[in-house]
């Protein structure tokens, strides 16, 4: 039992150390972001703003962990002093933070509950009418839908209701409801800084972009219907609201984002978001330093860093 209590104490605190790291990491990448980052793919944008949160995990479940297993006797009798003990309490507040986020992502779930959704299919494929909604989303993380309020329906012609649920559709594929689940719940310092939420923004202006540029497939009547219809769901569903809810489900429209997404729909309907080379190199790059760590012997030296640790720090 002992064993155990040590063993959760010591890997809370260096789930708090590794994320204080990445997140001056991913601080320091963010500021020097060439030209506000226009240049880079949507992914290699996730990849930076989910840098702390997932290599601490990894580092206590990946390297940590079995380190503890394979090196700490069964009947060690080591003491703790304030500071681990502080990053402890650091690590727990983290990931009790995230815990409470994700009970709110689950309970958005509730909130099909009040409107009377009835289901339609469109070109584009299934989407769900829901009286009272305010606009088009795509609604929840795992299974979602896509919702289409009674009031937009009603002011959008066949060919914009088809075009707005193909974009809502993209979305879908591109699993970007989990992924703004991802940011919203991650247990990291990194998400308390303004340089996360404009990362955040950043990525959400690529999804958007990526999104209306698939919808569109190259054909610029599609692209003028599509902006046709932003223009009129914007006016009939007002300014979102800021809930737990739209941060995790994707909106069709965001009025930050319309105006760019209006003008690059009518000027250059076929032009691509960023390629996402760089998003596969950072993916390339984090398969190599998992290699390497399974190989090499970073295991002991955790093990005799933690030994370390626990005598030098008060």
């Amino acid at each position: 039992m002992r064993l155990l209590l040590t063993s959760i104490v010591l890997g809370l605190a260096w789930f708090a150390a590794a994320n204080i790291a990445a997140s001056v990491l991913s601080w320091v990448a963010s500021r020097l972001l060439p030209g506000e980052g226009r240049a880079l793919a949507a992914n290699v944008l996730l990849f930076l703003r989910l840098l702390p949160a997932t290599a601490a995990i990894l580092l206590v479940a990946v390297v940590f962990v079995p380190a503890h297993v394979l090196y700490e006797p069964a009947a060690s009798d080591e003491s703790f002093g304030a500071v681990l003990f502080a990053f402890a309490a650091l690590g727990v507040a983290l990931l009790v933070r995230a815990g409470v986020r994700l009970f709110q992502v689950s309970c958005t779930a509730r909130q099909l509950r009040q409107w009377i959704i009835v289901p339609f299919e469109s070109n584009a494929g299934e989407a769900f009418e829901a009286q009272g909604f305010p606009g088009v989303s795509l609604a929840g993380v795992l299974r979602t839908r896509i919702l289409v309020g009674s009031d937009v329906r009603a002011v959008l012609t066949p060919d914009e209701l088809d075009v707005a649920v193909a974009h809502e559709r993209e979305h879908r594929l591109s699993f970007d409801n989990l992924k703004r689940c991802a940011m919203f719940c991650a247990p990291d310092l990194f998400g308390w800084t303004a340089s996360a939420k404009t990362l955040e923004g950043m990525w959400r202006a690529r999804a958007e972009s990526q999104a209306d540029v698939r919808a569109a497939a190259g054909d610029k009547a599609r692209a003028i219907h599509l902006a046709s219809a932003l223009l009129k769901v914007a006016r009939v569903a007002g300014r979102p609201t800021g809930t737990v809810q739209q941060a995790v489900w994707s909106p069709f429209h965001e009025p930050s984002l319309l105006e760019t997404r209006v003008r690059r729909l009518v000027d250059d309907p076929s032009a691509r978001p960023p390629a996402a080379t760089l998003s596969r190199l950072a993916l390339a790059t984090a398969a190599g330093a998992a290699a390497t760590l399974w190989v090499s012997d970073a295991f002991y030296g955790i093990h005799r860093a933690t030994e370390a640790l626990i005598s030098l720090l008060p």
